[in-house]
């Protein structure tokens, strides 16, 4: 049922990175992220033929209190073609939108080895540019990456590496 994904091409920008996300942009990725972790936590791996009602429920549960619209092992609809994600199931997709403006969170169980790495490259080869200060502290597990459209953070764990997109600078 999970979707694989692989990395599309990503048309490039470029554009000078805005330091710090406006309130609007910072609510809608907190919503988004409350989402992906909520679904996350609750959605494990279900062993038994319930699987299938409990996966829709958590879905259902989360729009409800989001607002969003959630699926497990699905990229979430309207994904911005031009940030590109890592090869590797999806485990959860969500999107929301808070003040008109539009945000989403994925998680996916990379294939890469070195999955933060795989996706700070290829966030740069698509002309995104990179948070210096993230980028100096170093094995912190996050990355932060802004072009003239989209902020983007991303998060690497044991259960796989999360995207949260906003709108910049709004």
């Amino acid at each position: 049922m999970n979707r694989v994904v692989g990395n599309p091409d990503a048309q490039g920008g470029t554009g000078q990175y805005t330091a710090c996300m406006p309130t609007t942009a910072l609510r809608a990725a907190a919503a988004v992220a409350v989402s992906a972790a909520l679904a996350f936590g609750l959605s494990g791996c279900f062993g038994n033929p319930l699987e299938q009602i409990v996966n829709q429920g958590v879905e259902d549960a989360i729009e409800g209190a989001t607002g969003g619209a959630v699926g497990l092992g699905e990229m979430p609809e309207g994904w911005p073609a031009e940030v590109p994600v890592v090869d590797g199931e999806v485990l959860f997709g969500a999107s929301g939108t808070v003040d008109n403006e539009t945000g989403w969170a994925v998680t996916i169980q990379a294939d890469s080895a070195e999955p933060l790495e795989q996706a700070r490259q290829q966030l740069l080869a698509a002309g995104f540019d990179e948070d210096s200060a993230l980028a100096e502290a170093g094995g912190t597990g996050v990355v932060a990456f802004s072009n003239p459209r989209f902020d983007v953070i991303v998060t690497a764990g044991n259960d796989g590496i999360a995207y949260v997109v906003v709108p910049a600078g709004q």
